[in-house]
């Protein structure tokens, strides 16, 4: 079953959106930077005596291409979750699930620009519309807030983050199918944990750290083992078994699931912002995605 690409999807944005809802629960005991800091420690330290062996074994490939595994560790562990944790302390989950909704269009357009896919109009109008939805929920409803310059900066992290996770997913195609997936993973991992360590010990300088209990145990447990482990192999293993194009496209679940999710445990209100932005954003990647393809076999 973990050979299908869609489960593996699914699973992983189902992990992700309630990611961002642990996170936002997290900020009551911790900062965003120390929540990502010791979810990637306590998720190498479990995946260590599992995948140490196939780590060495594709070691030879490691050291051939180690400037390509160093960016895809700084997009993907480093860049990525601690953006999301630091956007979590400005804006909802809600906003963070919207957000991610992006990134099938992010993947796309990078796919473009990088002359591995070619745009038709449908397309174009696709990434046009997408922009339009995205502007709409990170302005809630007022446009004028743009002009402004008086938008959310926790919406404007999360767009950061889902840009770089956007250029991981395209890089991650590079890499080659026969590489083992866990040792991948715990590579970069620790490669992740040392591009955070700077922000982490600046973060901690001159104030008490956070303490651990049942709440803190099992805020940690989850997203170190759900949307770390399980999620990153999930993604890592459906990229290179269905490409990042076709990953892309379920990254819209992070929003459904987010939002029922932060509704559920967190009491956040779904507001007419967010249904309009997310239509929006799923009726461009409709437009990009299926109605092209349509529209491109009648021609």
């Amino acid at each position: 079953m973990l050979e299908r690409p869609a489960l593996l999807l699914v699973l992983t944005t189902l992990f992700w959106g309630g990611n961002a809802v642990v996170g936002k629960f997290a900020i009551n005991y911790m900062s965003g930077i120390e929540l990502s800091f010791w979810r990637w420690v306590l998720a190498f330290l479990i995946l260590l005596p599992i995948a140490w062996r196939a780590c060495l074994r594709d070691l030879a490939y490691y050291r051939r291409h180690l400037w390509l595994l160093l960016l895809l560790a700084l997009l993907s562990v480093s860049l990525y979750n601690s953006l999301q944790y630091v956007a979590l302390q400005f804006t909802t989950a809600i906003n963070v699930g919207v957000v991610s909704a992006t990134m099938p269009l992010e993947v796309f357009l990078l796919t473009w620009l990088f002359g591995q896919e070619r745009a038709n109009w449908l397309q174009k109008l696709g990434m046009l519309l997408a922009l339009v939805g995205v502007c709409w929920v990170v302005s809630r409803g007022d446009l004028q807030l743009l002009t402004s310059l008086q938008l959310n900066p926790g919406d404007l992290l999360m767009l950061t983050a889902v840009f770089g996770f956007a250029v991981y997913s395209v890089l991650m195609k590079k890499l080659p199918p026969e590489l083992d997936k866990l040792g991948l993973l715990l590579l970069l991992i620790l490669i992740g944990i040392f591009g955070i360590l700077p922000f982490y010990l600046w973060d901690i300088s001159g104030r008490d750290t956070f303490s651990l209990n049942s709440d803190t145990v099992l805020i940690l447990g989850y997203v170190a083992i759900f949307p770390s482990l399980l999620s990153y192999y999930f993604w890592n293993k459906a990229v290179l078994l269905g490409g990042a194009n076709q990953a892309g496209l379920f990254t819209n679940l992070i929003s459904v699931f987010a939002s029922l999710l932060a509704v559920i445990f967190l009491g956040e209100r779904l507001q007419s912002y967010h249904v309009i932005g997310m239509t929006t954003i799923f009726l461009a990647i409709l437009l990009a995605t299926y109605v092209s393809r349509w529209y491109s076999q009648r021609q």
